[in-house]
């Protein structure tokens, strides 16, 4: 692993404990999308014209050793100096993979053996990574495995980024929520009830042969979601495609072995849940004009924003 193009373990006696890749390859957070929710219809309709992420804090765990407690203080402060200094500092993790950080804070600091020979102390770090690293140009998916049909993205089966459901997805099946029923202070009216949207967290695992498919298909499954509008995405539960948008990646962790193996969870947002109502698909589409801003709504109707 390099920083700014120096190595850490020539550099400050250092190494990267291997947790730290939890943090590291989980996908940031979508910056939340506006939108209207119109009491008389079902589901919301979002302004999804642009795809942009949340700054995201990530957790590094370092490792220095060393045999005296000059020793410690001189690859310590020149660290810090190093990761403190103006401006982004970029990060090769010696995978494929480099982030631009800024340094954020130190959560942590475990000694052990202090300032004797073979000694050693732990440093956690928070950096934040303002823009997302992840290459938008890595769209197509290589090796997969065999299990395939449960779900697809843009009709692109979740297999053939070796991706695969973790069990059984009970948020997919749920009910949505009812909106609130019009009422004048006493009565009710309940001749039109309508429905809320629905957000739903898919547990999955990932297995790659090796690390090379592995970061091509971490990428590659994430560029399916991160663009503008809405994406297709079938589940084999309803036996349906629904119209949805990526919201966040709620848990992530990889196993670097023989074979990459990863198991995580994503977040989407149904705007519109129309199988609840027997059809096989739902109607809800997006229509994006960078000058007018225009929007479909589930009915086909086009809304105007922004005017």
């Amino acid at each position: 692993m390099t920083i700014d193009g120096k190595d850490i373990g020539a550099t400050w006696n250092m190494c990267l404990v291997k947790d730290s890749f939890n943090s590291l390859l989980k996908y940031p957070k979508r910056m939340a999308a506006r939108y209207t929710n119109y009491a008389e219809r079902d589901g919301i309709t979002p302004d999804l014209r642009r795809f942009e992420t949340e700054p995201r804090q990530v957790s590094l765990v370092f490792f220095i050793t060393h045999s005296s407690e000059s020793e410690f203080r001189a690859l310590y402060d020149d660290f810090f100096a190093a990761v403190n200094d103006s401006g982004y500092h970029m990060f090769d993790f010696g995978i494929g993979l480099s982030y631009k950080f800024r340094y954020d804070r130190t959560r942590s600091m475990r000694m052990m053996k202090p300032y004797s020979v073979n000694g050693g102390t732990v440093i956690s770090m928070e950096y934040m990574e303002d823009a997302a690293s992840i290459n938008e140009r890595v769209k197509i998916a290589i090796g997969g495995i065999e299990l395939k049909g449960m779900y697809s993205v843009g009709g692109v089966d979740f297999g053939d980024f070796g991706i695969h459901p973790d069990g059984t997805v009970g948020e997919v099946l749920k009910y949505a929520d009812a909106k609130e029923a019009f009422s004048d202070g006493r009565v009710y009216n309940l001749n039109t009830r309508r429905l809320r949207h629905k957000e739903i967290t898919i547990p999955l695992w990932m297995y790659s042969v090796t690390q090379a498919e592995f970061i091509n298909n971490y990428q590659a499954f994430y560029n399916a979601f991160a663009k503008s509008g809405s994406q297709s995405v079938y589940i084999r539960e309803i036996d349906a495609v629904v119209e949805s948008y990526y919201l966040e990646c709620t848990t992530y962790k990889v196993n670097w072995g023989s074979r990459v193996t990863a198991r995580f969870s994503i977040k989407l947002c149904i705007p519109v849940v129309g199988w609840l109502r027997g059809v096989s698909s739902s109607n809800y589409r997006v229509m994006s004009d960078p000058e007018l801003g225009l929007l479909a709504d589930e009915e086909g109707r086009i809304l105007t924003l922004n005017r």
